[in-house]
């Protein structure tokens, strides 16, 4: 086969103005990755061909490939996810400078409050935990690093929500809720204009008994929430002292500006 006989073989039909291309050996890598990042426990070869629908010299020598390049992580017949992605994602420019700046301020929060934080980025259909810090004593409501969060549920992905445009307001939320009426999708764009409009979130869990919720946005140059600092707020029966929730309220509302700040986004952002 000659040259360009070889490279029509790999293009699709157009779609649209977009000529679309394949990579069979990529696209079998790619489906590797997603599917063991589902899997707690991990998976055999054996186990991931019938889920992908493949056979075992299919997927053998791109597992391999995974294993040699730290991907994935082979434990006796068991293959799963390493932290190599969580890692790349974390040296990306944008990311790094953003937890550079936001890991000494949350410290300084949670020893402040007494409570933990946590910051979260839009993630698809979800929202994704890239920081967290444990409330000083260590006892107390916490979510862990990496973990996926709902959008629409928790105060953190309403304040992402709250300042995004319109048309991306309007594709998660088709995403996210397929079926929804014109009535439910105008109650939702409500409640982030509500958000916008004062600026945070703050509201009693959905998900968790006495959890009370306070989330700032972190800003980026165009205006969006790029990510979304939280305290989830918990009371201690035990301990008077402790900072009520409007005092927290103004400490996070100090450090997201202070933040936003730091990232050259100030002028978007006023307590």
């Amino acid at each position: 086969m000659n040259d360009i006989a070889s490279r029509s073989a790999d293009v699709q039909p157009v779609v649209g103005d977009a000529r679309l291309y394949t990579a069979p050996a990529l696209e079998k890598g790619l489906d590797i990755l997603e599917l063991l990042s589902k899997q707690e426990h991990g998976l055999t070869r054996k186990d991931m061909a019938e889920r992908l629908g493949r056979s075992v010299g299919e997927i053998f020598r791109m597992i391999d490939c995974l294993v040699r390049r730290a991907y994935i992580v082979q434990v006796g017949d068991t293959f799963i996810l390493s932290t190599r992605l969580f890692e790349l994602s974390h040296s990306f420019p944008p990311t790094k400078r953003l937890l550079n700046e936001a890991a000494p301020r949350m410290r300084a929060l949670s020893q402040r409050s007494g409570q933990s934080c946590h910051l979260t980025v839009l993630n698809g259909t979800s929202q994704l935990v890239i920081a967290q810090i444990d409330t000083p004593e260590g006892v107390g409501f916490s979510i862990k690093l990496g973990s996926k969060l709902d959008i629409l549920k928790s105060a953190s992905g309403r304040v992402l929500m709250s300042f995004q445009d319109e048309t991306e307001v309007d594709r998660l939320l088709r995403q996210l809720c397929p079926g929804m009426s014109p009535q439910q999708l105008g109650g939702h764009k409500d409640a982030f204009r509500i958000i916008r409009s004062q600026g945070f979130a703050n509201m009693k869990s959905n998900q968790f008994s006495g959890v009370h919720a306070i989330s700032y946005p972190i800003f980026d140059l165009n205006g969006h929430a790029t990510a979304a600092l939280t305290v989830p707020y918990v009371a201690r029966l035990d301990d008077s002292q402790r900072l009520s929730v409007s005092a927290v309220q103004t400490a996070l509302a100090a450090t997201a500006a202070e933040m936003n700040v730091v990232l050259g986004v100030g002028g978007l952002y006023q307590i």
